[in-house]
């Protein structure tokens, strides 16, 4: 008794549900004579319901699931999931004809030789052809033959063709065992090219049986745009695989070159080059990129021709991924300090970390300032001569009006030497020229004005929805992420019920007075003058960064330092003075916003009032800016507007000790939105979207 061969009938689906009930039903109606049919349908994902409607009504098909969209790689994991001595590779947005299937066979058993079969592919009218052969038309680009041509018999004649398409194709178990499974970096369109010539060159042959007809619906599953993007992406790949030496002079030929569609040309050429350095030996490999460093700076610019090479580096593994991280601030203890810093703390172990700095400092006082260890980072320190001969403790970007040069293009420059370069504390006239690049906006303070970068940057995060708002609205820019500052004040000594009378604000003593500690010295002597009784026994603690010579410090000393009632300011107190003074106190005083039009001058987020809330402290704070966003108005805190307001609610806070306390538990419980643990989720989300960049992952 004759055994029927095996043919192994392979689809892959990605949201085709509409098409799959006619195509089967023309698969398994087409003719099997002394032919058992196995079909392998692999589904890349769908959401349409695909893969469970398949198993429903035709249980008979093995159905394969893959784990992303990559139609190259589908086919090979349903090729070595078939049995088939024969493997026929089929789109389904199509129905075959009754011979379709022992067309092919029979074509392919015609001669030891021949190792795949293309079917005649119509368009769906049955009228005109859709593919006959490929054929290279130019310069590495392919054409189907016969394409949109009246099918009047011109082709029924069986053919040997250079090329064949994987809509409808037949390959020989012993072909695909030979030349091996297909091209995964493609993903999909010039796979079956790539697949075509490496049967070629081990002297397979490629037919076409014009027997074997397919109905297709062009492009019915897969878009023109899609389909032109990646013809000119994998041709580059094509050519970086099997015709390396030719590959700096194909990029004028490309159509993303043409178009004017640059970053798209760095990409695709960038992952080329990549798969040439790994297939081809060394000499050849230095030879194009001796080609190439001639002929990029004059088709993408200078600057995307440096990168374009160290890019390369980090493609191969060459190097670590290197991070610089400009804070024009840094030699000064702020919040936006230890906002970045504690992203540096993360990164340092898994990137090359530079510091850039304007001002001589030392990273080991962030040790001091936020008790974090910085000692895998390194620093650079560049002085912009502008801000030094004007003798500027910070550099402010507002005085860069009428220059004709940017001032901070040292900085710009800076930025070329890394992969991922940070702005890390609003500066918005640095311009990244690193490969990636991200923005920190605690928020817009300064207008547009000359020199505006911002706009520039892959990344542009901001520390929550006061800052976004005024992001849009200042700026015209949206946001790509929201990370809420990290605050890490946890101290397991404090507790709500273990409190002493101490008021506490914890704030820089900014030379502009913007904290309003000086405003707040003056409500707690006029709260302590009415209600001398409810005070007795309280004290008012005013903790914060200063640096030399601070007159509004001295302001604030000397009104404290008249005061009848205890208070006490302690300037740049370590971080550990700071938690042990959280950990006693039981009311945490805010007031930066405090009478003020202008909204850079409200407080942006509040990071001290969560360290405070951390503490079972009871944050009592201006209403207005990021605060809205912490402190739920009479649930864990209040928010006030005026300075009656402040004394209003630190009066019932005084007077109450179960209400003080209720709330302090409450603020802790609150305060737990914005951790360290919840801020390095969203830094890892981000650098994780960074580095697919970086690395071409996320690259169709």
């Amino acid at each position: 008794m004759m055994v029927n061969e095996r043919v192994t009938v392979i689809t892959v689906t990605y949201n085709s549900k509409s098409f799959l009930q006619e195509y089967f039903e023309s698969v398994f109606a087409a003719d099997r004579s002394g032919l058992d049919l196995e079909v392998i349908v692999v589904d890349n994902g769908s959401s349409d319901g695909s893969a469970a409607w398949i198993r429903e009504h035709y249980p008979s098909i093995r159905v394969v699931e893959n784990d992303r969209n990559n139609y190259a790689r589908a086919l090979n994991l349903a090729i070595r999931e078939s049995t088939g001595d024969f493997v026929v590779i089929s789109n389904n947005d199509a129905k075959v004809r009754f011979g379709w299937l022992v067309a092919l066979v029979f074509a392919a058993k015609s001669d030891a030789r021949i190792g795949a079969v293309q079917s005649k592919i119509l368009f769906s009218d049955g009228l005109k052809i859709n593919s006959v052969g490929v054929t290279e038309i130019e310069q590495f680009y392919f054409k189907d033959i016969g394409f949109d041509e009246w099918d009047n018999g011109q082709y029924d004649q069986p053919r040997q063709v250079d090329y064949v398409t994987g809509g409808s194709l037949l390959l020989k178990r012993e072909c695909l065992e030979d030349v091996g499974l297909w091209d995964e970096d493609f993903i999909m369109f010039m796979e079956d090219v790539d697949y075509s010539l490496r049967c070629r060159a081990k002297g397979w042959q490629l037919w076409c049986a014009p027997a074997s007809v397919m109905l297709h619906r062009y492009h019915g599953s897969t878009s023109q745009e899609l389909c032109e993007y990646l013809c000119t992406r994998n041709r580059f790949l094509f050519i970086a695989k099997h015709h390396p030496l030719r590959l700096p002079y194909s990029i004028t030929a490309s159509h993303f070159y043409k178009k004017g569609q640059m970053d798209l040309l760095y990409r695709t050429l960038l992952h080329a080059m990549r798969r040439l350095c790994l297939c081809h030996p060394s000499e050849v490999t230095l030879s194009v990129l001796d080609s190439l460093r001639k002929s990029l700076v004059e088709t993408l610019g200078t600057i995307s021709a440096h990168n374009f090479f160290s890019h390369l580096e980090l493609l191969l593994g060459l190097r670590k991924i290197r991070v610089g991280i400009y804070d024009h601030a840094c030699h000064f203890a702020g919040g936006g300090q230890r906002y970045v810093a504690e992203m540096a703390a993360i990164m340092q172990d898994r990137y090359e970390i530079t510091y850039i700095a304007n001002k001589d400092m030392d990273l080991a006082s962030y040790k001091d300032w936020f008790g974090l260890d910085l000692s895998r980072c390194a620093l650079k320190v560049i002085k912009i001569p502008f801000f030094e001969k004007r003798e500027r403790f910070v550099p402010d970007e507002g005085m860069v009006l009428g220059e004709s040069y940017n001032v901070f293009d040292l900085i710009a420059e800076e930025s070329l030497s890394y992969d991922i370069f940070i702005n890390a504390n609003m500066l918005g006239k640095v311009n990244p020229l690193s490969l990636t690049s991200l923005f920190v906006c605690h928020f817009p303070d300064q207008p547009k004005g000359p020199f505006f970068q911002v706009d520039k940057y892959d990344q542009l995060i901001i520390n929550g929805d006061y800052t976004g708002y005024w992001l849009e609205k200042r700026w015209g820019l949206a946001s790509t992420h929201k990370l809420y500052p990290p605050v890490n004040m946890y101290n397991p000594a404090s507790a709500a019920e273990e409190k002493e009378n101490i008021i506490l604000s914890v704030s820089r003593f900014e030379v502009s007075g913007s904290k309003k500690q000086y405003e707040l010295v003056k409500a707690y002597i006029e709260l302590c003058s009415k209600h001398p009784e409810a005070m007795a026994g309280w004290k008012f603690v005013l903790i914060g960064g200063s640096f030399p010579d601070n007159h509004y410090l001295e302001l604030v000393r000397d009104a404290a330092g008249k005061a009848e009632c205890p208070i006490e300011v302690r300037p740049n107190a370590t971080v550990e003075e700071t938690r042990d003074a959280y950990r006693r106190a039981a009311i945490f005083w805010h007031a930066c916003g405090l009478e003020e039009s202008r909204p850079e001058k409200v407080e942006h987020f509040g990071m001290t009032t969560v360290e405070s809330m951390q503490n079972y402290c009871v944050p009592i704070v201006i209403d207005g800016g990021g605060q809205r966003e912490i402190v739920e108005q009479g649930e864990c805190g209040f928010r006030f507007s005026t300075v009656e307001e402040l004394q209003e609610y630190t009066l019932r806070c005084v007077t109450d000790t179960v209400l003080r306390q209720r709330l302090g538990q409450r603020a802790y419980e609150r305060s737990h939105r914005f951790s360290c643990e919840v801020f390095r989720e969203g830094v890892e989300t981000i650098l994780g979207e960074m580095e697919r960049e970086l690395l071409g992952q996320d690259v169709l």
